[in-house]
């Protein structure tokens, strides 16, 4: 008997109810007719099992011969746990899906080979919305690709999906929800809110709530990426490239265009963005004065509650604007170790002196193992810079910088003066990537990038010497996974000497491990693997930039027969 013809008529409640029956009823026949109990509980067993199945398949043939014809109607139908399988076709079709339960997602996706056109989904908890393309060019600004509706929305993943030609945002969490737990994996995004005949740009998304992963996203031709607001979210592996000033309208403003933000009004309402991870994200081909290959993390309105982010292993090439604008009133302890930027600050234009800003305020910021890249002269240049109110606080250290032609001079943290190699470990050279004008931004062997990084921390004085409570000086560098992706692991003093980390306690500078290691106060921590699990520390030191190389296989090998 097929699970819906129960469905129509049947409350989970009067399931159980009906079972319950069925089960006296098997008792009491059983006992009269000498039915052995083994016997009697297979046949409760065959009779429950059509009204104990969670999970239906619905096809969607716009056609006819499927379940439905519209993708609403088989949305509208569908309980948690089913399925919506939709069959090749346009669908004119604003779609809602409503919450699916805990561990029972209410998925809508493509069937495999085939094309699905929606113009928009709304979506809740715990809902899949797989493989489709998204579009709505004959009216790109009327809804968002995909909007996770108000309400504290939950657990929902959004992957693999072809985004176009919709805004206001493509992907947009309604603010003020604290929504939290979503996956954005795998998308692709471009021309939001308008399309490629007739681009008049705006932004990607907008994340308001707290654990998110985000990755794997193609995003291009769009005013700004990702409108951050939140705690614990992870932006990685996505690709931001294609952006120019001529693609922007009266839908972009000022045309000021920012891989991601994170300067919440927290007086207006705002959630304040704090703890995140940016990593290994590239970014390239941003063409304009006023654009920036990481973004803002300016805290003007957010009243000393915006803090601690992580940006490592991000790869900026060609970019007309800065990198790192950390530089409005306090945004705490934002952390640049691992990066590689090349031709970018405004060289596209001429206009713009830096990179990275550390100003006003924003204390307990760091600049470390990064290179700088510059294929032409440079008369005086900051790669990364603090002002009187952050120089004290600020870490720097072990970054290359180079300019191929003459004059080629660039300065320290200090803005406007110095010399570069007065902070500590600085180099001055080329670093010898494998081939810059293909944008391949890996290091030839030889590389004097290679293995010439630094330590980020230390072990502090405080604490024990063992245990699985490390006490460091500087715990912002390292981050603990958030129960989305692996959490750091690190090595003290050598690589052999790695474990990873459970927990990070930052106001006191506690890591938790897994297990015990040995060290002593002073003793370097270094990041061992990264939020993928993979080994970024060889040797004696870690890289310098975003590139980490895989050992070559061994050669010369010979099989011994035994």
């Amino acid at each position: 008997m097929p699970r819906h013809c129960f469905e129509a008529t049947l409350s989970q409640e009067e399931e159980y109810l009906f079972c319950s029956k069925i089960g006296d009823l098997l008792f009491m026949y059983g006992r009269s007719y000498r039915i052995s109990p083994l016997l009697m509980n297979s046949i409760f067993c065959i009779l429950l099992v059509p009204v104990s199945l969670h999970a239906a398949t619905y096809t969607v043939k716009s056609g006819g011969g499927g379940n439905y014809t519209t993708i609403q109607a088989c949305a509208t139908a569908m309980a948690a746990g089913d399925t919506c399988q939709v069959f090749a076709g346009s669908y004119a079709e604003n779609v809602s899906v409503s919450a699916g339960t805990v561990g029972n997602y209410k998925t809508l996706t493509v069937n495999t080979g085939d094309t699905v056109n929606v113009l928009s989904f709304t979506i809740s908890s715990h809902v899949k919305i797989k493989g489709f393309h998204i579009q709505n060019p004959s009216s790109p600004t009327n809804a968002p690709c995909v909007t996770v509706s108000a309400g504290g929305a939950t657990d929902y993943y959004i992957t693999n999906n072809t985004m176009y030609a919709c805004g206001t945002y493509m992907i947009k969490e309604d603010a003020g929800s604290n929504t939290t737990h979503g996956y954005i994996q795998g998308n692709t995004l471009s021309y939001s809110c308008s399309t490629s005949s007739a681009p008049n740009t705006c932004t990607a998304m907008q994340i308001n709530g707290d654990y998110h992963l985000i990755e794997n996203n193609d995003i291009s031709h769009v005013s700004d990426g990702f409108y951050v607001f939140g705690k614990h979210n992870i932006l990685r592996k996505n690709t931001f490239h294609d952006v120019s000033e001529v693609d922007c309208g009266s839908n972009s403003g000022n045309c000021h265009v920012d891989f991601m933000q994170a300067d919440a009004n927290v007086v207006g309402g705002a959630q304040p963005a704090q703890y995140l991870l940016i990593e290994n994200n590239t970014v390239e081909n941003l063409l304009g004065s006023n654009m920036h290959a990481v973004g803002l993390f300016q805290a003007g309105a957010c009243k000393g509650q915006c803090f601690n982010a992580i940006v490592r292993f991000h790869t900026a090439a060609h970019v007309g604007g800065g990198g790192i604008l950390d530089d409005d009133t306090g945004w705490i302890n934002v952390k640049s170790y691992n990066n590689t930027w090349a031709d970018v600050g405004n060289q596209i234009t001429s206009v713009g002196n830096a990179i990275n800003a550390f100003t006003s305020g924003s204390t307990g910021g760091s600049d470390i193992n990064d290179i700088f890249y510059f294929p032409f002269t440079l008369a005086g240049f900051n790669p990364y810079f603090t002002d009187s109110t952050t120089a004290t606080t600020f870490t720097a250290g072990n970054n290359l910088g180079f300019c191929s032609g003459s004059p080629c001079t660039i300065f320290p943290h200090t803005y406007g003066a110095g010399s570069w190699t007065s902070d500590t470990g600085n180099i001055q050279t080329d670093p010898l990537f494998a081939n810059y004008a293909a944008n391949d931004l890996n290091l030839l062997p030889g590389s004097p990038a290679l293995g010439t990084g630094t330590y980020l921390t230390t072990v502090s004085s405080g604490d024990s010497g063992s245990g699985m409570s490390l006490v460091v000086n500087d715990a912002g560098y390292f981050q603990d996974g958030s129960g989305l992706v692996n959490g750091d692991c690190i090595a003290v003093t050598t690589t052999l000497n790695h474990v990873c980390i459970t927990a990070v306690n930052y106001l006191t500078k506690t890591l938790t491990l897994s297990s015990s290691i040995s060290r002593s106060a002073g003793d370097h921590v270094w990041l061992y693997s990264d939020s993928a699990g993979r080994q970024v520390l060889r040797g004696s030191g870690p890289n310098m930039g975003a590139a980490v190389l895989t050992p070559a296989p061994p050669t010369n090998l010979s099989v011994i027969v035994q």
